[in-house]
């Protein structure tokens, strides 16, 4: 990887799910635990991957409008708990962490980098997965969608997420997978990179990312050449 010490940057904010690891499947198997205790129809892997990104609730009012009737706000409220339990029970079951993180985490830890998590997944399933996948002692800072009063896409999470760390927007960098990442990076004013390997329910080259990366190998390049741009 490129030698970092004469980035002008001073972290990196990671989203999560589609990013870092590849989730889907588990959180597809705890929907589908909720669905099936209720009668209704497992969701497909692909259905599943269309959810994700807008944090617990969004999901399973997705779930319950794509199996049945679409339910009350109770309904939402009794699904989401029962998915939160049964998450947090099988956090990392069939997840895996995609090619190069532990690698790139490791070589941004070790050049100084300060490092977040900002994820729309709630707080009680996200430390069960960050423990479950041996992420969990990268991060200086972890913020949650429930635990912000704004989750991405608005900017507010971003920076909430900088504040912690430290650090001011234009030294960050927001690595992520979806729109919602890089359209909370833009309204937040800092810069972002988008993996190519995720969960994004739009055009790459409509998501209006600095940079795209094929593998986290390409993270450090991809820095230098924002940062080039960036003087």
């Amino acid at each position: 990887m490129n030698d970092l010490r004469a980035n002008p940057f001073e972290a990196l904010i990671f989203d999560l799910d589609g990013t870092l690891i590849d989730s889907a499947p588990d959180v597809c198997a705890s929907v589908n635990r909720v669905l099936e205790a209720d009668g209704r129809r497992a969701l497909s892997p692909e259905e599943t991957k269309e959810m994700i990104g807008w944090g617990g609730r969004v999901l399973l009012e997705k779930a319950l409008a794509l199996t049945g009737d679409a339910g009350t706000p109770e309904d939402i409220d009794r699904a989401l708990e029962a998915f939160l339990v049964t998450y947090a029970e099988h956090p990392a079951d069939h997840t895996t962490v995609f090619p190069g993180v532990i690698e790139a985490l490791q070589h941004f830890k070790d050049a100084g980098f300060k490092m977040a998590i900002c994820t729309n997944k709630p707080t009680a399933t996200t430390p069960p997965v960050l423990t479950a996948m041996g992420l969990d002692g990268f991060f200086d800072v972890v913020t949650c969608g429930d635990a912000v009063p704004f989750s991405k896409p608005d900017g507010r999470h971003v920076l909430a997420c900088a504040e912690q760390l430290g650090v001011a927007p234009d030294t960050v960098v927001m690595v992520g997978d979806s729109e919602n990442d890089i359209h909370a990076a833009v309204d937040a004013g800092v810069r972002s990179i988008c993996v190519t390997f995720g969960y994004a329910h739009v055009p790459l080259d409509e998501i209006g990312a600095d940079a795209l990366i094929d593998h986290f190998d390409d993270l450090a390049q991809a820095l230098d050449d924002i940062s080039k741009v960036t003087a």
